[in-house]
């Protein structure tokens, strides 16, 4: 959708708010502090329906399922496994293999929130006629075989004949009736379209379930013209939602939603707008339950409580009445779960009123019946209804099972304890006791059910924990944990607990108790995981390269929200207070460790040093990427063409190439062979000219990688780990880091050797994370400092055949730019306008720009009477190797100086010698790339047509 479409439906949208603003008043209409919340809803309602438009191209389809093979544990304090249920004794809940440990976990049902297990592509419904609804909010299919006196039998789809007692039956339902139901759901998430925040829903028992703020959903659920709709919320905490039905965006739909602590129905469109009080809402969880009567074409709803008491009659009518099949959730805030909503076509007959407390059968036609259901005549598919006749006696009704529809049952508070709740692929919930895992089976012992079900769990889509009303206390019982707890991550996995002692195992294997688990396990050998004890900070970046357009221009970016790094409640949090002393410099190495340092000195064997974290005090050159010497230095900003530059090695220092980079404390870069470094002064050897530098003018010492250049170093191999044996590497609060082969865990001490740095020694107390196998290297390849390689500089080419006109340049006003002369005066290229100026781009070291320049310098002299300048740009050259080679060349043509490389950046140089032509009118009109032993011919051809003015 483009720019000129979305407008338009902006001003449309604001255009039908000030027309519902403006309605005159009559009857039933807002207050004028509704309207004034109306007026406030809809503008925040109609930024939310163009926010709907704007994602409908992409919201097309029902999110994928999730493809994985394992099945996945949630926890009650958020942690959560993927794994497989394994053979669980009686009594001893459930047991978790996790991939990523080598014995079972074991959890108290209590611990558990639920198992979500993989979906399959495809799933069989479930089969017979009637749907069972039980207490607790269980389902069964099935059929009904015999009801007598207490108890019924029940043919179930998947479980067999089950001996049900009637205290637990709260509904059953023909669930398979054409004639009227359109949609029974909520069927979890699928159908079910998430707008904004997707992560912000789940299903548990096939319910849609929200507590993340500003999630949004919507189906098509196939609202018909005319429908009747049964909607079940409940909540926990605070009700914050919008339910809408009966338009095709959430603005203009009747939309069920809170406004303070009023349950409302309320409908705007443009020509009028209605509301209507349904219950009051008080503070804590709550459950709401209506039946609503919808006329899409006479834009009219009305609210029934579930016992048929009338609450609300809105008539609301849109410039153009139309019917949407789709119903919509929004949740800005609080929490909340969609139990139930149905959808069944309505005849247009208002409904009756029922007495909840009393037993009923519902018609296929409509009427209702009261009574109780004494029993069921399975020969004659018959129901028996007994009821009190006039004179007191009781009588007996026979209704025939085709024409009953529903039969409720009188309500009973009472609702069993569950131990678990589970649900199956064809959406059959039952809840009881868990008794044991056994041959892929759970064994659950349902309260109200004579026999003990076992279900297979291939067979299952969820496993729902027991209702919790306060989480379990961690507990490790006699194993010693190495203090402090933190939180182990891995893909397909976050648990917090702890790492157990040596004692406990061998170290070989690190050993890991959940804090919700009953037992520990080692983790698996060349696992990749990290365990977070404090909220890393975020380090600043040491080099940071500039984006810049085609014409060297930078590219300003919008600043960037900082991210909420607010660690969750169990992770422990740093409230030291700054440190006053200066900072260390700090060494990085390829390994991925980082050293704070006490000194440092260079020479030609490597670094020498003295720190407090390792006894090694001698690193050789080829294990270094790094030196900080003033960490937290502001960092260089590094235009992505003068890196290139940098990065590149010129064809005349390929015998004797730069080894290191200089950066200075106000940003400058040099480039060279570093040749020693003490206390007082850096001497770094410069196209073989040693200079020396203050050290307290240097932030940063980069040591250049090589790729393909002679003389540089190769970055070392990563060290080979045996098989045995863990490598893990910590991270300390101020970002250094220290690698290491774990040996040893005693207490808060954590023991190791490293090949490079010798013994380690480390106080897990002191660090924010523990990095464990290859999780050691990701760090290492996005090192502060980048991959500083260096690369041969591109062999240079003769001049195209072209006419110098195939440059995006050509035709655009030139960058205009400011340079000193080698006299040291200023030139500016604007001042030239009115004249033909060609830019000469070369440096000393350029072979092809030395046989170009004398060719340039003669042609434009052929040309020096028709107002045309050379303007000859060296590229960051002193002033001295720019005269010198002027001498050698016997030349004197106007040199400027480009000594940080923008011009040439401006201009696109990545390539020289490079030549433009710039017209009278400040235009490109040739640039050519190259040069040769016939370049003079060729620019020759191109000044004659500039000079004519020919195209």
């Amino acid at each position: 959708m483009g720019n000129t479409s979305l407008t338009a439906i902006g001003l449309l949208l604001g255009s039908a708010y000030q027309q519902v603003s403006s309605f005159a008043p009559r009857k039933n209409v807002l207050s004028q502090s509704e309207r004034r919340q109306s007026r406030q809803s809809f503008q925040r309602r109609s930024l939310v329906g163009l926010l709907f438009v704007c994602c409908a191209a992409h919201a097309g389809a029902a999110e994928p399922a999730d493809n994985s093979n394992d099945a996945v544990i949630h926890l009650v304090n958020g942690d959560h496994i993927t794994g497989r249920l394994v053979n669980s004794p009686v009594g001893h809940g459930l047991t978790w293999q996790s991939p990523a440990f080598t014995a079972p976990l074991r959890f108290a049902t209590r611990s558990v929130n639920r198992v979500q297990f993989p979906m399959p592509a495809q799933s069989n419904p479930p089969e017979g006629a009637y749907r069972f609804e039980l207490a607790g909010r269980d389902n069964l299919f099935g059929s009904l075989v015999e009801l007598q006196g207490d108890e019924a039998v029940l043919d179930v789809s998947g479980f067999g004949r089950l001996h049900v007692e009637r205290a637990i039956v709260r509904r059953i339902s023909r669930w398979r009736d054409p004639a009227d139901l359109v949609y029974s759901g909520p069927n979890g998430l699928d159908g079910w379209r998430t707008i904004f925040n997707p992560a912000g829903w789940r299903e548990e028992s096939r319910q849609l379930v929200s507590d993340k703020g500003g999630a949004s959903t919507r189906s098509d659920v196939g609202v018909p013209s005319l429908a009747r709709i049964e909607l079940e919320l409940s909540w926990k905490a605070r009700l914050d939602f919008e339910f809408g039905v009966g338009g095709e965006y959430i603005n203009t739909a009747f939309r069920f939603t809170v406004w303070e602590n009023q349950l409302v129905i309320v409908r705007e469109t443009e020509r009028g707008g209605d509301i209507a009080v349904l219950q009051d809402i008080g503070p804590g969880p709550g459950r709401i339950h209506l039946q609503a009567f919808l006329d899409q074409p006479k834009g009219r709803l009305l609210v029934f409580s579930s016992d048929g008491r009338p609450l609300a009659d809105l008539t609301v009518v849109a410039t153009k009445p139309q019917s949407s099949s789709e119903v919509q959730l929004i949740k800005p805030g609080g929490d909340i779960r969609l139990e139930r909503l149905t959808v069944d076509n309505w005849n247009g007959e208002m409904p009756r009123a029922v007495a909840a407390d009393e037993s009923r059968i519902h018609m296929a036609d409509g009427s209702m019946t009261y009574g109780r259901l004494k029993s069921f005549d399975a020969t004659r598919r018959e129901f028996v209804i007994e009821n009190h006749t006039t004179d007191n006696r009781i009588a007996e009704q026979r209704i025939p099972e085709s024409r009953v529809r529903d039969i409720v049952f009188a309500q009973n508070d009472a609702v069993p304890v569950r131990s678990v709740q589970l649900e199956t692929l064809s959406g059959q919930r039952i809840s009881g006791e868990l008794l044991k895992v056994e041959r892929g089976k759970i064994w659950l012992k349902s309260l109200g059910i004579r026999e003990e079900l076992a279900v297979p769990v291939e067979t299952l889509r969820s496993l729902l924990g027991p209702d919790q009303t306060a989480a379990p206390v961690a507990s490790h019982g006699r194993i010693r944990l190495a203090f402090p707890t933190g939180r182990l991550e891995l893909p397909g996995t976050i648990l917090h607990g702890g790492l157990v002692e040596t004692e406990w195992a061998d170290i070989n294997r690190l050993v890991w108790k959940p804090a919700l688990s009953q037992s520990p396990s080692p983790l698996q050998h060349g696992l990749s995981a990290r365990i977070l004890y404090r909220e890393p900070q975020v380090m600043p970046t040491n080099v940071r390269v500039v984006p810049v357009d085609r014409l060297g221009r930078e590219l300003v970016a919008a600043p960037v929200a900082a991210r909420d790094q607010t660690p969750p409640n169990d992770v422990n949090t740093s409230t030291s207070k700054p440190s006053l002393k200066p900072p260390k410099p700090v060494l990085y190495l390829h390994s991925g460790d980082r050293i704070a340092c006490d000194s440092v000195a260079i020479d030609e064997t490597g670094v020498t040093f003295t720190a407090t974290r390792t006894d090694i005090t001698t690193i050789r050159h080829d294990q270094l990427r790094g030196i900080e010497l003033v960490p937290g230095a502001p960092p260089v900003q590094v235009p992505r063409p003068k890196l290139d530059r940098l990065l590149s090695l010129p064809r005349r220092q390929r015998d004797n190439p730069p080894t290191h980079l200089i950066q200075s404390v106000d940003g400058d870069c040099l480039r060279g062979r570093l040749v020693s470094m003490d206390g007082q002064q850096l001497r770094i050897e410069i196209r073989l000219e040693t200079k020396t530098l203050q050290r307290d003018r240097v932030a940063r010492i980069i040591w250049l990688q090589s790729d393909g250049v002679a003389g540089v170093t190769a970055k070392p191999q990563t060290a080979i780990v045996p098989a045995d044996r863990t490598r893990v590497q910590v991270i300390y609060r101020d970002g250094n880091r220290l690698t290491f082969l774990a040996e040893q865990l005693a207490g808060p001490f954590f023991s190791g050797r490293s090949e490079l740095l010798g013994d380690c020694r480390v106080d897990l107390q002191q660090i924010d994370q523990l990095l464990i196998g290859p999780a050691v290297d990701q760090p290492a390849t996005t090192p502060p400092f980048g991959e500083w390689k260096l690369k041969p500089a591109a062999e240079p080419v003769a001049a195209g055949d072209g006419d110098g006109q195939e440059s995006e340049l050509v035709g655009k006003l030139a960058p205009d730019f400011a340079l000193d002369r080698l006299d040291g005066t200023k030139f500016r290229l604007s001042d030239h306008r009115g004249r033909i100026v060609v830019l000469d781009f070369w440096a000393s070291w350029c072979g092809p720009c030395l046989q170009t320049m004398p060719q340039i310098d003669k042609v434009v002299r052929e040309f020096s009477d028709q107002g045309v300048d050379l303007v000859a740009i060296n590229l960051e050259e002193t002033n001295d190797r720019v005269q010198a080679t002027l001498d050698r060349l016997k030349l004197q043509p106007p040199v400027v100086l480009d000594r940080t490389g923008r011009t040439a950046a401006q201009y696109g140089a990545t390539s020289i010698p490079q030549t433009v032509i710039i017209d009278r009118n400040g235009k490109v009109v040739r640039l050519f790339v190259g040069g040769g032993a016939k370049f003079g011919d060729q620019l020759r051809t191109a000044l004659q047509a500039v000079v004519s003015d020919k195209p």
